[in-house]
């Protein structure tokens, strides 16, 4: 029987490079593209002082030859957001220190790898299995040799048992490898705590990668139950729904995934199931009791002349929820009216209902600004209590709220069967002079400019500037705003932007090859005027199209006028790439390099790749003046045929042309 710990399942996984999460715990680590790299890892660390017992499953896509290149379980210090290096190294170079179980679909002759799938356990970022690195050599996946890159979920299981050093490697099913190695302190320098999780790559071929994880357990591991009523115990799915509560008591059925328990005292529920291998795997759930209650807060009350009526509820209930939605256990009522309550001790809840009358000397309260500005009004509140006092302003109304937009004296009136009050409240309106400082404008470099109101009588100015001056003189663009104010009460703004404005100034603007039937959108930036071409298109955007000869620009504004010319000519813009067969990398500045040489009045698009008769790329440019000089990594290659293939796009005829070629280069020192 098989004990999980060291580990809470379902939490946080944190996908990287172009890993993504697929949903319900499972993330695809590469897709079906060429030259993909990923990395998914547990939020937390792993404690290595402690045993652990991980179950996931991995699918390796389902190209066999075609595909590759694997996954690896990797442990190591560098975080939770660490990625690797893409190709044969399986997302696991680049990781120092580390552990990895490597799961390898793609045979790589110059590592040690064995034909068939297989699966290995190394160092450091390392899967050459001829190095120092190896802890262990590589082993068939399956026995036979079978083929793992058949789109299909493997179970994979890695077992930790701390006091031997021992880890199993188990893949459907089988134990695969078996070492006894001391990876906290052989790898880790007798740190206990490393992130864990997967990565994975492709080269040039590649497959869909996956892994999935397991969740815990149970979805609870506490939960209460009021005694008299059942609840449902809640474990999540497994792969082949196999369960077992112990002890069977209280359960409707103890072989289901969530049993109805109405236990009437507290007990300890363990649950159990197998997995697609027959392990056996534990969890423990613990159901506690709370006692039922009978709630009693208050009886039926009537109150008279400002006598209030208070209960306090916190020593008897964990919680309240009232009818208003108050959660207070705290209550003074002044105002009559049906309560009802709910009040929880625990998980157990009882209700209540019960009634409120009150009668007190009304209570006038007047609110609101007593002086308003020209054209706006007041809003007035009224706060009457009791509840059962009627209320009505001079005029009848009786409005909790009134707009009054005239100065003078408000009266209120309120009265009930215990008194009748009247209480008053003054309104004055404050009168501002309206007054405008005009239409935004410009000003020309030099020119000086005066705004503001000419008159106007007992006002405050303030202006953005500074100045405190009804008119103000100025030589500089900017927004400037007037604020008027009367009594430190009532304010009336306005803004004027001034633009500065030079005299035009147009770049010149290069004669220019255009295509057939090609479209060049032409644009004057920052353009202070109006701009024209040709004489007659106006705008700072100008379409060259089926042009050949002179263009003329124009732009003008109050302050002045500037203009510029430029040619247009019209060509074909075929383009052809013509590539060497062999280059000698010696440094006799002869040869020297491996690089196109192009035919083209105009090159658009270009990329050249370069890759090993393995398939790894070696180089590659998208720049058409940048060579291969015959090396990889800073380092010669060897002599030898090296593949190429590109791509790049000229125009003829209007038409845009995508070609692509490929090819060998022999490379000769």
């Amino acid at each position: 029987m098989i004990f999980l710990s060291n580990f809470a399942y379902g939490q946080s996984y944190f996908a990287n490079g172009n890993a993504r999460a697929l949903g319900g715990e499972c993330y695809q680590l590469t897709g079906s593209i060429d030259w993909q790299l990923g990395s998914v890892w547990y939020a937390d660390p792993i404690d290595l002082s402690k045993d652990f017992d991980l179950e996931f499953y991995l699918n390796f896509g389902g190209k066999d030859d075609s595909g590759a290149d694997g996954i690896v379980f990797v442990m190591q210090d560098v975080g939770n957001k660490a990625i690797g290096e893409a190709g044969g190294g399986l997302g696991f170079e680049g990781f120092s220190p580390s552990f990895g179980v490597e799961f390898d679909d793609f045979n790589n002759q110059d590592k040690g790898d064995l034909v068939s799938d297989h699966i290995a356990i190394l160092k450091n970022g390392s899967v050459d299995h001829n190095s120092s690195n190896s802890i262990s050599p590589p082993v068939p996946a399956l026995p036979g040799a079978v083929n793992i890159e058949d789109g299909l979920d493997h179970l994979v299981r890695i077992v930790w048992i701390e006091n031997t050093k021992e880890l199993q490697v188990w893949f459907d099913c089988n134990l695969r490898q078996q070492i006894f190695y001391d990876i906290k302190n052989n790898i880790f320098n007798g740190d206990n705590l490393v992130y864990w999780g997967f990565t994975s790559s492709t080269g040039g071929l590649n497959n869909r990668q996956t892994v999935c994880l397991r969740d815990d357990i149970l979805v609870e591991d506490t939960m209460t139950l009021c005694k008299g009523e059942s609840i449902l115990l809640n474990a999540r799915e497994s792969k082949n729904d196999e369960y077992t509560w112990t002890p069977n008591l209280f359960l409707n059925d103890n072989s289901i995934r969530t049993p109805s328990c109405s236990s009437t005292e507290p007990i300890t529920y363990y649950v159990e199931y197998k997995d697609l291998c027959d392990n056996i795997f534990k969890d423990t759930l613990h159901v506690n009791i709370d006692e039922p209650f009978t709630l009693d807060a208050a009886k039926d009350t009537l109150l008279c002349n400002g006598l209030g009526y208070s209960f306090d509820l916190s020593s008897n209930y964990d919680s309240v929820h009232w009818n208003s939605g108050s959660r207070s256990k705290k209550i003074t009522w002044l105002t009559e009216g049906e309560y009802s309550l709910r009040a929880w001790q625990g998980v157990c809840y009882d209700d209540d209902t019960f009634n409120i009358a009150t009668s007190v000397n009304p209570v006038i309260n007047i609110s609101g600004d007593s002086i308003f500005c020209e054209g706006d009004s007041t809003l007035l509140s009224l706060e009457v209590t009791p509840i059962d006092a009627v209320f009505y302003w001079k005029d009848g109304l009786s409005s909790l709220t009134r707009h009054f937009s005239n100065s003078g004296d408000i009266l209120v009136v309120a009265k009930n069967v215990c008194d009748s009050v009247t209480q008053d409240y003054s309104i004055r309106e404050i009168v501002l002079e309206d007054f405008s400082l005009g239409n935004d404008t410009l000003l020309c470099v030099g020119d000086t400019l005066t705004i503001g109101p000419n008159s106007l009588d007992s006002v405050d100015f303030s202006w953005s500037n500074g100045s405190n001056q009804g008119r103000i003189d100025i030589v500089e663009s900017g927004t400037y705003i007037l604020e008027i104010s009367k009594e430190n009460m009532c304010y009336e703004s306005d803004t004027i932007i001034v633009n500065e404005l030079e005299d035009p100034l147009l770049k010149n603007i290069d004669d220019i090859l255009l295509c057939k039937m090609e479209r060049i959108e032409l644009t004057i930036p920052n353009a202070n005027g109006q701009v024209i071409w040709n004489n007659q298109a106006i705008g700072e955007s100008y379409i060259l199209e089926n042009i050949d000869g002179r263009v003329d620009v124009r732009m003008t504004n109050i302050c002045g006028e500037d203009s510029v010319s430029f040619e247009v000519s019209l060509i074909d813009c075929y383009c052809d790439m013509i590539y060497p067969t062999a280059f000698t990398p010696n440094n006799d500045n002869l040869n020297d390099y491996f690089r196109p040489t192009p035919d083209c009045p105009k090159l658009f698009e270009f990329k050249l790749r370069v890759y090993s008769r393995w398939g790894e790329l070696i180089f590659e440019t998208t720049d058409i003046n940048k060579s291969w000089d015959g090396s990889y990594q800073n380092k010669k290659c060897q002599d030898g045929v090296y593949f190429w293939n590109s791509n790049w796009k000229g125009v003829l005829n209007g038409i845009p042309q995508l070609q692509s070629s490929s090819g060998i280069v022999h490379l000769i020192k």
